[in-house]
């Protein structure tokens, strides 16, 4: 029989942003830029923060790591994905007024490239190409640093009211 004895999973801190209520979409992804390597949970585990946003669009940045790889020694496909989600949140982000929130109702990628992990950084840029009161939908694109184009997807996201 063989026994498995898996390391320990890299340390991550609980998740530690301020969902301050009275500010606006914009000035949360405002804050989380500002203080991105200590915010905490998936987004500090992914090594990605926004680095470029105005209304309707977001540019975010990963800093790949070992932890990143699939068994190929290329980035993961679920990077690639989580990313994209990000960016389409961070993208809807932007226009929400006080008190509104989102969430991913659905995703598409379509993967169009390999990149190997020692790519060192990936950049996602998201783009609002419709939007209502109540939802909006944002296009991705995931591209190595020297331009080759890994992935794009298709985000749509709900725009809940203020409680």
């Amino acid at each position: 029989m063989n026994t498995l004895v898996a390391p320990p999973p890299p340390l991550v801190s609980p998740v530690d942003f301020d969902l301050d209520p009275a500010a606006t979409g914009l000035e949360l992804l405002r804050r989380w830029a500002q203080r991105a390597d200590r915010v905490g949970g998936f987004p500090q585990r992914l090594a990605a923060r926004p680095v470029e946003f105005d209304e309707g669009s977001v540019r975010i940045v990963c800093d790949l790591d070992p932890g990143h790889a699939n068994f190929m020694d290329l980035v993961h496909g679920g990077v690639s994905a989580a990313l994209v989600d990000v960016a389409g949140g961070s993208a809807v982000m932007t226009i929400l007024e006080p008190g509104q929130s989102l969430l991913t109702t659905d995703l598409s990628m379509r993967f169009l490239n390999a990149a190997p992990v020692d790519c060192a950084r990936l950049e996602t840029v998201g783009r609002i190409i419709f939007r209502d009161a109540r939802k909006a939908v944002v296009e991705a694109t995931v591209s190595t640093t020297d331009g080759l184009v890994i992935a794009q997807g298709t985000v749509g996201v709900s725009i809940r009211a203020a409680r």
